[in-house]
């Protein structure tokens, strides 16, 4: 229950500078930011004791999260928020080592889970908003 509690105080902390800071970054900016950022955290993780297959595991996933956060920024913020949503996913396969096996703290996936969850909503939302924003003014126009 921990877990979950500071997931969600992690998130609102993360949404309240989102929005504080929305004068002088863009959400995409700080989502795509955040979902290179919790991507990272797993090698580092796996660096300590795991490995040399968990470790290249880890650093090819993120890859992936680094390239769905790019051209996310590039194209399509939706994107960003499904990528945060998969990693999610992500942490879910931690669990308990159910399909990936590096050695991480116990508490992490379901943590990271919940704050992911949150974030991919919320991001989601924020951008959904800012893509009808900018389809009224073409319209418009």
């Amino acid at each position: 229950m921990i877990e979950i509690l500071s997931a969600i105080a992690t998130a609102f902390i993360v949404i309240t500078f989102t929005i504080l800071l929305s004068g002088h970054f863009s959400a995409k900016l700080i989502a795509a930011t955040i979902l290179c950022s919790i991507a990272f955290i797993y090698v580092g993780f796996s660096l300590k004791a795991n490995t040399i297959s968990s470790i290249a595991l880890e650093i090819t996933v993120t890859l992936a999260f680094y390239l769905i956060a790019i051209v996310g920024y590039a194209r399509n913020t939706v994107l960003i928020a499904v990528g945060i949503l998969l990693h999610g996913v992500w942490d879910i396969l931690h669990h308990s080592a159910l399909l990936v096996t590096t050695d991480i703290p116990g508490y992490w996936p379901l943590y990271c889970l919940a704050t992911d969850i949150i974030l991919s909503v919320y991001f989601f939302l924020v951008f959904i908003k800012s893509n009808d924003k900018q389809s009224a003014r073409y319209k418009k126009n």
